[in-house]
């Protein structure tokens, strides 16, 4: 006989997605604003979820009359909140709650927003969750309702009642995990790192062949140097793929600090101010610097710089490589810039760009630990496990309020 308690389902939410300066903890405030006594499911799940996450949040009731549920030529709930805050500042919305495709088509988005909230929602829809779209609208003093904006959406996902108690009985109220490294990006950073080992070992052996039988000395010197060239140009093939997979996620990731608006961190008047601020902290003239949950403009700058570097490295070794084979015209064409530079002068910058590479891999892992130890929050660690931890009702300043 079937047991029917341990077949049964709930609702449980799985992740609110911001799009905008609302905090998670926040969007799923709106979008739990539903009737006075509702036994919705979803209602259900949105009110445990916020009771768990955000027990300083209390749930916005209204009355049955105020509601407008969603109709099937409406997918979509519409429903009006005086003094909701937003950004600290109470306003009166209008909420609308429903269906993603139809609040895509009524609500404002931009056009990189709309890109990263359909790739999060479709990442959500492939693991058998259900989106939930938010959107709000400001509302006049005179009743004028304006122009609706996306806000986020909220990811829910069935589970088994014990799964559910497990996790909320889990969840931590002060600080917040956030992903913020996908397993691409860290596969990436971890495989670059070793390809940049093993090219700088085996090419500093091939400007400086420090070990094995010389030449000179008259013994067979067998095929050491050709096994050293081989392992380097093979790591470079390796390379020059991973650095097209790296522009390829540039353009395709669903989170917007892997894109490439961020390779140029400043956008505005107030990131130059923050730039400045960072500078001052890294220089131990202020205590505090600007919270970033990605990278803050000066390790931005750091990062972009070292991408075009890595491109140079890349170039100037593929020109070094077509000097072996000037009987094809396609590596005749490829070396062409020797005739230029000239050869020494390429392999200069080709071994200049190796110890400029070697330098920041040092200051990198300095400064990594360093904030780590300062600042708490995993950084190290999360191009392990992805993610870091933040207090909540921390505001970072390129993301929404954490929580």
């Amino acid at each position: 006989m079937t047991n029917v308690a341990s077949s049964q389902r709930v609702i449980r939410v799985a992740r609110a997605y911001s799009v905008r300066k609302l905090s998670p903890g926040r969007l799923l405030a709106m979008a739990a604003v539903a009737p006075i006594d509702s036994e919705d499911p979803v209602d259900v799940a949105l009110h445990a979820s916020l009771r768990v996450n955000r027990p300083d949040i209390v749930p916005i009731r209204v009355p049955a009359d105020e509601f407008s549920p969603a109709i099937p030529k409406r997918k979509y709930s519409l429903v009006r909140v005086d003094d909701f805050p937003v950004e600290d500042v109470p306003k009166n919305v209008m909420i609308m709650r429903g269906d993603m495709e139809s609040i895509l088509a009524k609500a404002t988005i931009s056009r990189e927003e709309r890109t990263l909230f359909i790739r999060n929602a479709d990442v959500m829809r492939m693991s058998g969750q259900r989106c939930l779209a938010i959107a709000s609208a400001e509302i006049a003093e005179d009743g004028t309702v304006g122009e609706f904006f996306v806000e986020g959406f909220v990811a829910m996902v069935l589970e088994k009642p014990s799964q559910v108690a497990k996790k909320f009985s889990s969840n931590p109220n002060e600080w917040v995990r956030i992903n913020i490294w996908s397993a691409t990006l860290r596969f990436q950073h971890w495989a670059n790192m070793a390809l940049i080992v093993i090219m700088s070992m085996s090419g500093y052996y091939i400007m400086n062949p420090f070990f094995g039988p010389a030449a000179e000395t008259g013994p067979d010197v067998g095929y050491l140097m050709g096994w050293v060239r081989l392992i380097h140009y093979v790591s470079a093939y390796l390379w020059l793929g991973l650095g097209f997979s790296r522009l390829v996620l540039s353009f395709t990731a669903k989170d917007r600090q892997l894109r490439w608006r961020t390779l140029w961190p400043l956008n505005s008047h107030e990131d130059v101010k923050r730039l400045w601020g960072t500078i001052q902290y890294y220089l131990f003239l202020k205590k505090e610097g600007p919270l970033y949950l990605a990278h803050n403009p000066l390790q931005q700058f750091a990062y972009t710089g070292i991408y075009v570097m890595c491109l140079i490295q890349m170039l100037s070794g593929i020109v070094l490589y077509g000097l072996y084979n000037q009987t094809n015209w396609f590596w005749v064409i490829v070396a062409y810039p020797m005739h230029w530079m000239g050869v020494s002068t390429i392999r200069m910058i080709h071994a200049l760009i190796m110890f400029v590479l070697w330098s920041f891999v040092i200051v990198h892992v300095y400064l990594a630990t360093r904030a780590d130890a300062l600042e708490r929050h995993g950084g190290v660690s999360s191009m392990v496990n992805g993610g870091v931890w933040l207090r909540r009702g921390a505001k970072p300043v390129d993301a929404p309020e954490i929580g």
